[in-house]
C-alpha cells in the first residue's frame, strides 16, 4: 500500500510540474491580469508548498520563467488593487523558484524588488507574510529588505511601472 501512494504522489507532483512548465501560452506575462492561467499556477504552486518537499518539484526553464511571470502579475495585481493577498501569491510562487537548483539570483532579486514595492505601497499597517511554509522565501525577504534598508535603493534591479490599459503593471528586463 505505501508504494501505491508512493507512485500516486509521484505522478500528482509529474502532473504539477508539466502543468506549470506548459499552463501559460505565449505572451502569458502580458495578458489581461488576472486570468484562468494565473489560477491554473497558483493551484499548482500551492500543491507544490503542501508537498512533503517542495524540492521535489524540479522545473525546466520554461516552468520557471512561467513563474516568475506570475510573480510579476501578481505583484501588478497588488499594485492595482492594494490587496496583501497577491504579495503573498507572489511570495509563493518565488519559494518554489527558490527551491529550484542553480536558479538564477539577478531573476530572483527582480522578483523580491517587485514585491518588496508592491509590499511597501500597501496602506500600514501592513499585514505580515506567513513564513511558515516560506523558509527559503523569508531567508531572501529578510536579506533583501536589510540589504534595501542600507542601501536606501532598489534602483539596480531593473523595472519599471508601466501603464496598461488595466491599469498600471510592472514591466521587467528580466
Amino acid at each position: 500500500m505505501a508504494i501505491e501512494i508512493m507512485s500516486t504522489e509521484k505522478s500528482e507532483i509529474a502532473n504539477a510540474i508539466k502543468i506549470i512548465e506548459s499552463v501559460a501560452p505565449d505572451g502569458y506575462g502580458r495578458m489581461p491580469i488576472l486570468s484562468e492561467t494565473d489560477s491554473d499556477l497558483y493551484e499548482q504552486i500551492q500543491f507544490a508548498l503542501q508537498s512533503e518537499c517542495v524540492s521535489d518539484f524540479l522545473l525546466n526553464q520554461r516552468g520557471t520563467d512561467n513563474l516568475f511571470k506570475f510573480i510579476e502579475r501578481m505583484a501588478s495585481n497588488c499594485l492595482r488593487e492594494s490587496d496583501f493577498l497577491y504579495c503573498e501569491h507572489a511570495a509563493q510562487a518565488t519559494e518554489v523558484v527558490l527551491s529550484q537548483p542553480g536558479y538564477d539570483e539577478n531573476m530572483v532579486q527582480v522578483a523580491l524588488a517587485l514585491i518588496y514595492d508592491a509590499y511597501e505601497r500597501l496602506q500600514k499597517p501592513r499585514p505580515i507574510f506567513n513564513f511558515d511554509q516560506l523558509s527559503r522565501f523569508e531567508t531572501a525577504w529578510t536579506s533583501f529588505s536589510a540589504r534595501h534598508a542600507h542601501e536606501k535603493t532598489i534602483s539596480t534591479i531593473k523595472y519599471r511601472i508601466g501603464a496598461d490599459h488595466d491599469g498600471p503593471r510592472y514591466i521587467c528586463y528580466w
